[in-house]
């Protein structure tokens, strides 16, 4: 479900690209960025469009507003629905920014801003994210795994290396005690535990 934004809200956004300067910035949009954020968190899985970390209880102000195609260089995009999401901020502060290097060609692109062909990445919008990538998660206490894979499909694979997911995935159960001089009995048990879990989760 897109967002639909009100009579209002057009107003306020009219009004804000009017005044010029930093638009985005501009206080008459703080309800529309509410509102942006708000859809995300309650109408569709709250989570970052890009390496899927879950968003559930987390405070509003860790969460960024995503423009896929950056605001910077693409001002006419920046409320139209298909243009926007939710992004922790590692992913859009620090790895994506403004590069516009996931785009297949952008003079090829010209203004069909809309198709997922011209995106290397998984677009957040115009692909359906599991189809490509998926996040698979175990931990109890502290065991932990995070695990990403990918389709068969050159998005899944690109997105997980723009997006450095290897950094996010976590192999704890080795040393999920940090004890010293552990014996080889335990170490031999939490071994095999750890390759079940990896191989279920690499199942799902």
């Amino acid at each position: 479900m897109a967002i639909v934004y009100t009579i209002k809200e057009n107003a306020d956004i009219a009004a804000a690209i009017a005044q010029g300067g930093k638009i985005w910035s501009n206080v008459l949009l703080n309800d529309v960025k509410t509102k942006i954020k708000n859809h995300y968190f309650l109408v569709q899985f709250p989570r970052c469009c890009y390496c899927s970390r879950l968003f559930v209880g987390e405070f509003r102000m860790v969460v960024d507003i995503e423009h896929i195609l950056p605001q910077s260089q693409f001002g006419s995009e920046r409320f139209v629905p298909d243009n926007l999401n939710i992004a922790c901020k590692r992913c859009n502060m620090e790895i994506k920014k403004a590069d516009l290097s996931f785009i297949v060609d952008i003079v090829a692109m010209g203004t069909d801003y809309y198709n997922s062909i011209h995106y290397k990445i998984v677009h957040p919008n115009l692909d359906i994210y599991d189809n490509h990538l998926v996040r698979k998660e175990y931990r109890t206490n502290n065991f932990a795994l995070v695990k990403y894979s990918w389709s068969n499909n050159d998005k899944g694979l690109f997105t997980y290396k723009y997006f450095k997911l290897n950094e996010l995935e976590i192999d704890a159960l080795n040393n999920a005690q940090g004890l010293p001089g552990q014996n080889n009995f335990i170490n031999s048990i939490t071994n095999r535990v750890r390759h079940k879990l990896i191989k279920m989760l690499m199942n799902i």
